[in-house]
Formats: C-alpha cells, sequence, structure tokens
C-alpha cells in the first residue's frame, strides 16, 4: 500500500481509497499517478475480485484535479504531449479492468479527477458532488482523455457548454444529463457505490439502457445524430466562443477542434490528438499567464502575512445601506453570518434590504436553486435604524458617505456600545484611515476594508493598514475578506491605495491624450482590443463622473507627479453623471444598444484631430506600470503578486495577459524604461521611471521564487 492508494477486497469488491497523506486535498502529481497505474496492475491480476469501488478519504471531494506546479513547468511541447499519454495510458488502464469500476464521488471532482471517473465504467455521486473540467481556465484542454470520453458518455452540446466554459457542474445535474449514474446521500455513498458495483457485475445491461435513455430526444437526433445537425452544432459553438474569447484564448477554440475530429475517428486516435493539442497550448503564453494568475488567486491562503492569529466573526454590523452596504450585507449573509444593517431612515434600510434580496434572487435563477432559500438567508440580515445588537457584533463594515467628517462621527457614535475584541473596517475608495483613527478610542482595531462595486461579483478586497493599525486587525479582516469567497490584498493607507492610484493615473492619462486631439472612442477600442473589459471612458462611466472626477482631484493634489486633466474639470462640472444618469460619455437607455453621446465633444472642448495609435495605448500603460512601480518604492504594497492582483481581480485587466507586471516583463522592462526615459522628456515627471524599475531586468527578476508564491 502507497502513499496515495490502497484497497482492500471484502466479499469480492475491492474497496479502493484515494488518500494523499500528507496533503489537504487529492492532487494528481506524477507520483500519485504511479501509484495508480500500479494499483490497476495489481488489481488485474486479483483473481477473486469481481467489482471496484474507487472514493477518496479527503474530506473535501474525490480528487481536485493536476498538480499545477508540474503542469506550470512543463518547458515544450513533447514534454506536454508525453504528459498527457502518460495520464491517458493509466487512465486506459482502469477502463480496461476485466470488472465493473464504480467511481464514489462526493464534493469536489475536478479536471484530473473528472477524466479518472470517466474512464471508470460507472459514477455514483453524493449531494453534495460537483464535477467538472476546468483546464481552458487554465489555457490548456483535458488531456488525459476528457474530450474524447465525455462526449462519448453525454451528449455533444451537453459536452461543449463544460468544457469549452470550464464550469463545474452540480450533482442533480450530472445525475440528469448522464455523466453520473446515481445520485445518493452523502453519507451513503460508500454503500450505494458497493450496492452499484455488485448490480454491474451481476447484469449491466439495464443500467446502460438507463444511460442512454438520458440522451434521447428530438433534439439530440436533430444536433447530433446526423452529419448536418452535428455540423451546425460546432459551427455555432465555433461562433459563440470566438465572441466570448475575442480571440485571446487558444485553448476553448482548440479544444472544440479536438473534439469535433476525435469524434470522426477511433477513441485510440481521439486520445492522440488531445495529447498532442495539450502540448502545444501548455507552452503558450496564455497558459503561462493563466497559471500566473491561478496561483495569485491561491496565494492569500497563506494569510496576511502577519504572525498574530484573527479574531473568530460570528456575527457583523454594516453601517450605511446603500448599494455598497447592501451589498456587502448580502455576502455576509451568504456566508452564514448574521448581519445587522443600519441607516438613519427607514426608506435606506429598506433599499438596502431590497438591493440583498435581489442579488439571491437573482443567484438562485441562475444556479438552479431552491427560491425559498433567498428568505432563509434573508432571515439573516436585521435591518433596522438603529443600533439594537450590535454590541455583540465581531465586526463592523461601515459603508456610509465617502466623506471623513461622517465617517468619523459614526466612528465615535458607535465605537462605546462595541464590545472591546471588536474590530471596525471603513469601507473606503481613498480616504484616510489613519485620519479616521485620530478620532478613535482603539485605534488598533481600526483598519479599511475596500470592497469593489458590484461587491457580489468583484473578486478583490484591499485590507487597508492605517498607522495605529494592529497585527491582529489586520489578520481578521484579511480572513474575513477571504471567508467571504474574496480575494484579499494588504496595501498601507495611501491616498488611492493600490487599484484607484494605478487607476486614476491611467484615466487621467486617456483624458490627456483625449485633449491633445485623439479620439476617445478609439482610445476605448484600443482598450478592448488589449483585452481590457471596456476602455476608460466607459469606466469613468460605470463609476460614476462625479465620482471619478473627485476621486482624480483627491489624488492629483496628493502626488504631485500626476498631471491635472483641465478635461476632467470641466467633466465635473457638466451635468453628465455617466451610467447611472443614463448619459455620459455614452446613452445608456433601456433596451436599445448603448452609443456614443455626440454631445461629450462640447465638454471636451476641441475636436478629435486622429485615432490613438498603438504608442497611445502603451502610453496608458506605462504610466500604470511605472505608478505600479511607484507603489512598490513607497511600500504601499510588499511584492510585484500584490499589483498583479490588485489589477486583474479589481479592474478586470485581462487574465491571459497575467497582470501589469507580468505584462511589463513580457515586455522586456530595461526597453519600457527607455520608453518611459523617452515619454518623460516630453511629458514630464509622471514618466521619469521609478527607483523599482531602474536597474531591474523585470518585476519578477532576482527573486529567490520566481512568481511561483512558495
Amino acid at each position: 500500500m502507497g502513499s496515495y492508494v490502497s484497497w482492500t477486497v471484502e466479499e469480492g469488491i475491492a474497496l479502493i481509497t484515494l488518500d494523499a497523506r500528507e496533503e489537504s486535498v487529492n492532487v494528481l502529481n506524477g507520483d500519485f499517478l504511479g501509484e495508480l497505474e500500479e494499483a490497476a496492475r495489481a488489481l488485474r491480476s486479483e483473481k477473486e475480485v469481481q467489482a471496484a469501488v474507487v472514493s477518496s478519504a479527503k474530506e473535501k471531494g474525490f480528487i481536485a484535479g493536476a498538480d499545477i506546479h508540474e503542469i506550470e513547468g512543463v518547458e515544450n511541447a513533447a514534454e506536454g504531449a508525453a504528459l498527457a499519454r502518460k495520464g491517458q495510458q493509466i487512465f486506459a488502464l482502469w477502463n480496461a479492468l476485466p470488472f465493473p469500476v464504480v467511481a464514489a464521488i462526493h464534493g469536489h471532482c475536478l479536471g484530473g479527477g473528472t477524466e479518472f471517473a470517466l474512464a471508470c465504467h460507472y459514477r455514483i455521486a453524493a449531494e453534495d458532488a460537483t464535477v467538472g473540467l476546468p483546464e481552458v481556465k487554465l489555457g490548456i484542454l483535458p488531456g488525459f482523455g476528457g474530450t474524447q470520453r465525455l462526449p462519448r458518455l453525454i451528449s455533444i452540446e451537453k459536452t461543449l457548454g463544460i468544457i469549452l466554459t470550464g464550469r463545474t457542474v452540480k450533482a442533480g445535474e450530472a445525475e440528469r444529463i448522464g455523466l453520473v449514474d446515481r445520485l445518493v446521500p452523502a453519507d451513503g455513498l460508500r454503500h450505494e457505490a458497493t450496492v452499484l458495483a455488485r448490480e454491474a457485475a451481476i447484469d449491466s445491461r439495464h443500467l446502460d439502457r438507463a444511460r442512454k435513455r438520458k440522451n434521447k430526444g428530438l433534439r439530440a437526433w436533430l444536433l447530433e445524430k446526423n452529419p448536418l445537425g452535428r455540423s451546425f452544432l460546432f459551427k455555432k459553438a465555433r461562433h459563440d466562443t470566438a465572441g466570448k474569447t475575442g480571440g485571446n484564448y487558444p485553448a476553448p477554440l482548440r479544444a472544440l477542434e479536438v473534439i469535433r475530429k476525435g469524434l470522426e475517428v477511433s477513441i485510440e486516435e481521439g486520445l492522440r490528438i488531445e495529447a498532442e493539442a495539450l502540448g502545444q497550448l501548455i507552452v503558450t503564453p496564455e497558459c503561462k499567464n493563466l497559471i500566473h494568475v491561478y496561483l495569485l488567486s491561491r496565494r492569500p491562503k497563506k494569510g496576511a502575512g502577519v504572525k498574530c492569529h484573527p479574531r473568530e466573526i460570528h456575527r457583523a454590523a454594516v453601517l450605511g445601506a446603500g448599494v455598497m452596504g447592501g451589498g456587502i450585507a448580502q455576502l455576509l449573509a451568504a456566508r452564514g453570518i448574521p448581519v445587522l444593517l443600519k441607516d438613519l431612515r427607514e426608506e435606506a434600510v429598506e433599499a438596502g434590504l431590497e438591493q440583498a434580496r435581489k442579488i439571491f434572487r437573482q443567484q438562485a435563477e441562475k444556479r438552479g436553486g431552491d427560491p425559498d432559500k433567498v428568505a432563509e438567508k434573508m432571515n439573516r440580515i436585521t435591518g433596522s435604524t438603529e443600533y439594537g445588537q450590535i454590541g455583540e457584533a465581531d465586526m463592523v463594515v461601515e459603508a456610509v458617505v465617502e466623506k471623513m467628517s461622517v465617517k468619523q462621527a459614526v466612528l465615535q457614535e458607535v465605537e462605546p456600545l462595541l464590545k472591546e475584541s471588536a474590530v471596525f473596517a471603513t469601507n473606503t475608495s481613498a480616504l484616510s484611515v489613519s485620519e479616521l483613527q485620530s478620532v478613535s478610542e482603539r485605534p488598533g482595531n481600526v483598519g479599511g476594508m475596500h470592497f469593489f462595486n458590484p461587491v457580489h461579483r468583484m473578486p478583490l478586497v484591499e485590507i487597508i493598514r492605517g498607522e495605529k493599525t494592529d497585527d491582529q486587525t489586520i489578520a481578521t479582516l484579511f480572513a474575513a475578506a477571504r471567508n467571504l469567497g474574496k480575494t484579499p490584498i494588504v496595501v498601507t493607507d495611501r491616498p488611492g491605495f493600490l487599484v484607484n492610484r494605478l487607476l486614476v493615473a491611467y484615466l487621467i492619462e486617456a483624458c490627456l491624450l483625449t485633449e491633445s486631439g485623439v479620439s476617445w472612442q478609439t482610445i476605448d477600442h484600443r482598450a478592448e482590443e488589449f483585452g481590457m473589459p471596456m476602455g476608460p471612458f466607459r469606466l469613468i462611466d460605470e463609476v460614476g463622473i462625479d465620482i471619478a472626477t473627485e476621486v482624480g482631484r483627491t489624488l492629483t493634489r496628493a502626488f504631485s507627479h500626476l498631471r491635472k486633466s483641465p478635461f476632467l474639470d470641466r467633466l465635473a462640472e457638466s451635468d453628465l453623471l455617466g451610467k447611472k444618469g443614463g448619459l455620459g460619455f455614452y446613452r445608456y437607455e433601456k433596451k436599445k444598444r448603448e452609443e456614443p453621446n455626440p454631445d461629450i465633444e462640447q465638454v471636451l472642448g476641441a475636436h478629435s484631430s486622429r485615432n490613438a495609435s498603438e504608442d497611445d495605448w502603451r502610453r496608458l500603460l506605462l504610466v500604470m506600470v511605472n505608478e505600479a512601480a511607484r507603489c512598490l518604492d513607497e511600500g504601499i504594497v510588499a511584492h510585484p503578486e500584490d499589483i498583479d492582483t490588485g489589477v486583474v481581480f479589481g479592474t478586470g485587466f485581462p487574465p491571459f495577459r497575467g497582470g501589469l507586471c507580468r505584462w511589463a516583463d513580457s515586455q522586456g522592462l530595461p526597453d519600457l524604461v527607455k520608453e518611459m526615459d523617452a515619454l518623460s522628456a516630453r511629458l514630464g515627471e509622471r514618466f521619469v521611471p521609478a527607483g523599482f524599475v531602474k536597474t531591474r531586468e523585470g518585476f519578477y527578476t532576482d527573486r529567490v521564487h520566481t512568481g511561483r508564491f512558495e
């Protein structure tokens, strides 16, 4: 018995247990795969075995996927293809065993775990199981047989919906589409899997007939059982996928072609095609960058970088029931934390509760959940104009109007009502946490927790350390953000913190370009072509023109190297509010496509004389790169990983580029410094290279663990 795979034989049934002894979850690395191979060969020679059940000893699930670091370490296509062939061959040994093998799945079953389950003859799932093939999110495709076995098991349409998006499938849906054969309660999984194994050993025909019935129907026949329907299906999938990826993510389109070609040949030939494609994708820049982003998302598991243990959060309060406050309350309630939502006015409280209820409803509709669960979750939120039981709160999040005097008044009012261990977090986007602390009796318990709008969708939370914030408060806020499903980074208390400081530099530079005669619409087009979710002017509309201009003024006052934009001042004086007012750089009308607002030229005060060039777009990127370097020089954040985490999860910087620092390194940082020198001679101090980048080969060079976050 090895460190990963063990088994016993009971009354003719081999009970196989997967358990990576030194890990919290099962991850398929080279050693794990080796033991799976040894186990398959040994079981083949066990004469008394009539059937087998494979289950996991891990509480969290079956198999979490392949080892990301082993994927990251592949350096050439031949090595990648060989890795795929090895996995395929090992899983094929299990598929070729002379008795039925049942995969008993609970919790997460992802990537290589799902491919192993597909190689087994039958699958039974606990009600808590989730199954998926998320490889496209890492810039690759399922390479251990997933692209070939899944479309031979379930409908092609369902296969494409799973593989091309990388989405996970809950147990109920998996059973309906035939991905698993039976669905059972978690506490009966092993027993029911053994029952299924015995049934299959005696006579499997009724099981096979039941599986086929799930994929019958007129739609399946029209789309999959004739050449014209199948051709239409793949053509539509190709069109939809190309539109969603914008040509920036090669893996989904390649996976589509591998599935299509594989269905035209034998499974053996299909596996060869799959392995070759995996090898080619695994060495692409997109794959390496997406792995980098994945590792960024896992990095907060290491904690906030302080030696204190966080306090536990059992109850919370949110002060201010606006859009942000309602969103934060919803997030807390969704994670099972009772929360008080308090505002001065009853109508504001009701609006905040409705905001939370709306999010719960949308999530229930999207995920196919029980609408009755909405009421259950809403019962965790108590709306009030009084402080009530706020003394029981372990954490208070302040989300009132963005004015220091108001925030200080709220803190002074509520602090005497709180227990001494309670932490107080201000959800500010730019105001000083240290200044807020100046009115506190317990400043060590006060920090910042900057959520991004919309709260339920944006992954990033900036945890802000004021001058007097103690380590345990930082640890507590960081852990709370993680428990809410967010990706936190710790930042020092300076105007704009990290993300807004970078964004404002970028947005101001876009306005300065426009003032020089560059078409603002073509700047937005350049941004979208680069992979940004939207251009800078559409972003100003989304944020709100009033907010964007106020934050811009705050930061240009705080940092003398940032040049003021007269255009922003004129915007502030206009009646335009952006999306929330229905009119900004674009027109926002219900049921109509958003169109540019022609009246914006009057605010601009000058007409565009040329379209944005590649050099213009690089200028916007370079001002952000230099500002990021300044943030590292000033200790706003500690590592380039914090920069990349901030821009990817807080601004939508294209994940396939890996983040701002990763992009700069791909361009050659010394070359970018030369570009900055040239721009500084023409445009001034903001482009004078910061100390961090002057003598380095890259943001991630001269480090013991380059980008690996060990």
